[in-house]
């Protein structure tokens, strides 16, 4: 270890970088000398301010402006983990800066907070390792010197102002991060019935905590190599859905064996699962597996085949959650919280009159406010009943939004409940008939 004596400009983001640069395949502890008193932080928040403080030799000012203001650079510091492959992916989103909810109604795109602060950040990267000290977690990947690109910057424009729109509206505790594509609003209250809500000028109820952040898929996307041969073409003139309908429209009333032909794709058999979210896919990607403005998004892509009659031929899954660990979650934490707050990409296909099935429409789609509060009823009133009877579960006619039944692989793939017996896997479901509602209105 040495003393580090912060050999950088700080009024130069080349300078800010290439130091950065020189701690990749160190830890903190590695690359300086730390105090002895230091405690044995775990807090995966406090190593940004470690590394600013002690590698970087700075204090960062006490106000709205980056953390480097002569050089316009914002300090984040975040974790990756590798994923199947091997390769480096975003442990979670990247939390920027705190909404002010009374802040935020007066300011506009260009003088606020957010933009000031974030507009070009240096973000490093530091493997995450769940029982390591967070001074000794070695940085893995070199850091990036992050400026809004030109090809976000109206999604990312277009993102704020909605979350802006819902402060004016008196709307503060209804914001969802499935209302934005890459700038999201997360949570950062305790979370709970204790969690103290924050004022919001248009309104008397109080609103939860949140911070902007960018989403996971987007911090994802930054980590790996441009995919400009899959991009939609979302641009200052076509937002992401318009970019998205203008994939689409001509396929509009075509037959799934009309789709088939002109994209070249076609059945393997009679029970080739998920054929219909290829078909949908290759249109989106121009007949590639990807696009990367949906996957920076984080947006969950959805096939809904509706009946002649209308009604959707199934209800819609998540995945099954542990019967012993429901009852410790708190529900900002549980993975159907994640799923309701997020955009939905739904492309639907119909059978016609004649029994044929055609593709009918796509839309973007996230739950509202009233209907997300119904789905936390539902997990609460799971979360109870699990304790005392986890055979006894919310079922279809308690909720007009969700339920609950089995997801599972087969008959033996079961878990264990609280009151010591097997039970076969379950998972929230949204109701087919509240599909049916969500369809009618994209």
């Amino acid at each position: 270890m040495s003393t580090n004596k912060a050999a950088y400009e700080k009024n130069s983001a080349q300078s800010i970088y290439n130091f950065a640069l020189l701690l990749t395949g160190k830890s903190l502890s590695e690359a300086v000398d730390l105090p002895e008193n230091l405690e044995n932080v775990r807090d995966r928040g406090k190593l940004g301010t470690l590394v600013e403080k002690y590698y970087f030799n700075h204090e960062p000012p006490n106000d709205h402006n980056p953390d480097f203001p002569e050089a316009g650079v914002e300090l984040k510091v975040t974790g990756v983990k590798k994923d199947k492959s091997g390769k480096y992916v975003a442990k979670e989103r990247l939390v920027l800066t705190m909404i002010n909810y009374e802040h935020i109604v007066k300011e506009s795109w260009h003088s606020n907070n957010f933009y000031n602060k974030c507009k070009r950040m240096l973000i490093m990267f530091y493997l995450f390792t769940k029982d390591v000290p967070v001074v000794e977690r070695r940085f893995v990947i070199d850091p990036l010197l992050y400026e809004i690109p030109e090809s976000d910057l109206p999604i990312i424009k277009s993102d704020w102002e909605k979350i802006q729109g819902k402060v004016l509206q008196g709307k503060a505790h209804e914001i969802s991060e499935g209302d934005t594509f890459y700038l999201g609003a997360c949570r950062k209250g305790a979370g709970g019935t204790k969690e103290k809500l924050k004022s919001q000028p248009f309104s008397e109820v109080g609103a939860p905590a949140r911070a902007f952040s960018f989403k996971q898929n987007y911090l994802n996307q930054l980590l790996i190599e441009n995919q400009s041969d899959s991009q939609l073409g979302a641009s200052f003139n076509l937002s992401i859905e318009e970019a998205t309908q203008k994939r689409f429209a001509k396929y509009i009333g075509d037959s799934i064996g009309e789709l088939s032909l002109a994209i070249n794709h076609f059945k393997r058999d009679k029970n080739h699962k998920g054929f219909h979210r290829e078909l949908a896919t290759k249109i989106l990607a121009k007949g590639g597996s990807s696009v990367s403005e949906i996957e920076k998004a984080g947006i969950e892509m959805k096939t809904v085949r509706l009946q002649a009659n209308g009604k959707p031929r199934e209800s819609m899954s998540f995945p099954a959650f542990d019967f012993l660990k429901i009852g410790n979650e708190i529900w900002e934490e549980s993975s159907f919280f994640e799923k309701v707050e997020r955009k939905f990409l739904f492309v639907v296909f119909k059978v016609d009159g004649e029994g044929v099935e055609r593709f009918e429409k796509v839309g973007y789609w996230n739950m509202p406010y009233e209907d997300r509060l119904e789905a936390e009823r539902v997990w609460r009133d799971t979360q109870r009943r699990v304790a005392i009877n986890a055979h006894d579960l919310p079922g279809m006619t308690e909720s007009h939004v969700a339920h609950v039944r089995p997801k599972a692989k087969d008959g033996n793939d079961k878990g264990l409940t609280p009151q010591g017996d097997m039970r076969t896997k379950q998972c929230f479901w949204l109701n087919a008939s509240y599909i049916a509602e969500v369809v009618s209105t994209i």
